[in-house]
């Protein structure tokens, strides 16, 4: 969808929203988004999927926002038919790795005890309100198998000897991991592109994209913060009140290993994935041991 066509629905929906500039952001792969004017942020879904979930996610949001004190999204323009929202923006930058980098390591501490504050009012939401809002519970033994499928059918011949070996060895560990203890109201993507730092005040300033939420084991939240080394995800998990276990990390560190064949492997399955950007974060994944001690 253009950036015209999706102009067009705004000023039919809401023709008293005056602005004077508007950004189109094709990144994301479950949303189209327009910026009007650095102030607000409307949301259209991709796909019938995305669709069905928009309504329930705007309720969601509703029931979160008094709970979690990190600023989330609060939908102010809802289109009619509910094929569409918006909400402010909220001010900060993405939390990537380069920003993370630069950061202090008392500012590092602080920001890790908000993502663990977040992280445990979240997976604390009662199953039976989860369900309310349409999260989808996930079967690990068949996303196995899939993911099994999928690697043999489009990964292993583009692979050297080497990183054929190398996921081997990570599907017979992952293999171990499958069952986990507590099953509670998950992010499920939660990352550096949905994590917002206020680089004045020093904090975070909100997160976003709630649209893949799903009950799922608690670990899987942890996964892509290990983008930000080892110390960080210990310091989170201090901090973090939620169902642990002892495998815990290990498992958000299996997960954290799992998205980089998921990228690859949408690539030839008609998804926005990059087989070439999933390669490079399964050498970083696999190859930096750096990660996770």
């Amino acid at each position: 969808m253009t950036k015209r066509d999706l102009l067009k629905k705004i000023k039919k929906e809401f023709p008293e929203l005056k602005w004077k500039h508007a950004q189109h952001n094709v990144q994301g792969w479950d949303h189209y988004v327009i910026i009007l004017d650095n102030k607000y942020v409307f949301r259209f879904p991709r796909t019938k999927h995305y669709l069905e979930r928009l309504e329930n996610e705007i309720s969601l949001l509703k029931y979160l926002r008094n709970r979690i004190k990190i600023s989330i999204p609060q939908y102010t323009h809802i289109a009619k038919d509910k094929s569409f929202a918006g909400y402010l923006l909220i001010p900060g930058e993405q939390l990537k790795k380069k920003v993370f980098k630069l950061v202090s390591n008392n500012t590092r501490n602080i920001l890790a005890k908000q993502v663990a504050d977040f992280l445990s009012v979240l997976h604390k939401t009662p199953i039976k309100i989860a369900n309310q809002y349409t999260t989808k519970k996930v079967d690990t033994q068949k996303l196995y198998k899939e993911l099994v499928s999928n690697i043999k059918k489009y990964i292993t011949s583009r692979f050297s000897k080497r990183d054929q070996l190398l996921t081997e060895e990570f599907l017979k560990e992952f293999k171990n991991y499958l069952k986990f203890p507590n099953k509670v109201f998950t992010h499920n993507d939660l990352y550096s592109s949905h994590i917002l730092f206020n680089k004045n005040k020093k904090t975070i300033s909100g997160i976003i994209d709630f649209a893949d939420r799903r009950i799922d084991d608690p670990a899987r939240d942890f996964a892509e913060l290990w983008d930000y080394g080892n110390n960080f995800v210990q310091e989170v998990y201090k901090h973090y009140r939620g169902p642990k276990d002892k495998d815990f990390l290990k498992r958000s560190m299996m997960y954290y290993k799992r998205i980089p064949f998921w990228e690859m492997v949408s690539r030839f399955q008609g998804g926005r994935g990059s087989f070439r950007m999933g390669y490079k974060m399964f050498k970083y994944r696999f190859l930096h041991k750096g990660i996770f001690n």
